[in-house]
């Protein structure tokens, strides 16, 4: 490892479930994109994306086609999002430092506006959507504190990450658009499929981010052992 400080990592892994589909489809947009469209145009298109979702789930106290909006806004936040770092590296304009704090705050935005779209949605409850998000940012945290550590940033943890959950979001806006009055059979009255689908998120994230704990701190036992 260097003492380069004018790089903030030196490796970039993602081991997404879907990683190997997403890096193809953004080498191939990346390469047809207009030379007007900038890096830091897709990370505004990202949050414009992230305000769509926020809207779409407000409107959709009035109508539940709204969440088409919010589907939308998933796609362009999942454009801005992943394609403002392929775009600069593709281009050889990467800018590590401004881009990789830049990408990391906007993302905290992003993530707030996305769930308060979809605690807005009929069905949903905010209470247990801002836990998912809670949970989410202490997955994130994790992970930057390990960037720090190792100079080596993990996308994904157990193979989940952004592009995983943003699909997520989108089948359960499509479920609410089409089956958002079903009930699990046997359930009690206030439990829906809605509540199960974010309690089982919740369980799940909670899961990984002990493993990855775990993982880390044997990892730095081994490897910082002191001095007795």
């Amino acid at each position: 490892m260097t003492n380069d400080t004018s790089q903030p990592v030196e490796k970039r892994v993602n081991e997404g479930l879907l990683a190997a589909y997403e890096r193809a489809a953004l080498l191939r947009i990346a390469s047809r994109m207009p030379g007007w469209v900038t890096p830091d145009g897709m990370t505004a298109c990202g949050v414009f994306g992230a305000v769509l979702v926020l809207c779409g789930g407000a409107l959709a106290l009035q109508s539940l086609n709204w969440l088409w909006l919010s589907n939308l806004g998933i796609v362009l936040h999942w454009l801005g999002d992943s394609l403002d770092g392929t775009l600069a590296r593709l281009r050889r304009i990467e800018r590590p430092r401004y881009g990789f704090y830049l990408d990391q705050v906007i993302d905290t935005v992003g993530n707030l506006l996305i769930a308060f779209g979809v605690g807005l949605c009929p069905g949903m409850r905010m209470d247990l959507i801002l836990i998912l998000l809670a949970v989410y940012q202490m997955l994130a945290i994790q992970v930057l504190v390990r960037t720090v550590i190792y100079r080596e940033f993990q996308v994904t943890v157990g193979g989940v990450g952004p592009t995983e959950l943003r699909i997520g979001i989108f089948v359960i806006n499509l479920l609410n658009i089409f089956i958002a009055t079903w009930r699990i059979p046997g359930t009690p009255a206030w439990l829906n499929w809605q509540d199960l689908a974010v309690g089982l998120s919740i369980v799940g994230l909670l899961t990984l981010f002990g493993w990855q704990m775990h993982e880390h701190l044997s990892r730095l036992s081994r490897e910082d052992p002191g001095r007795g």
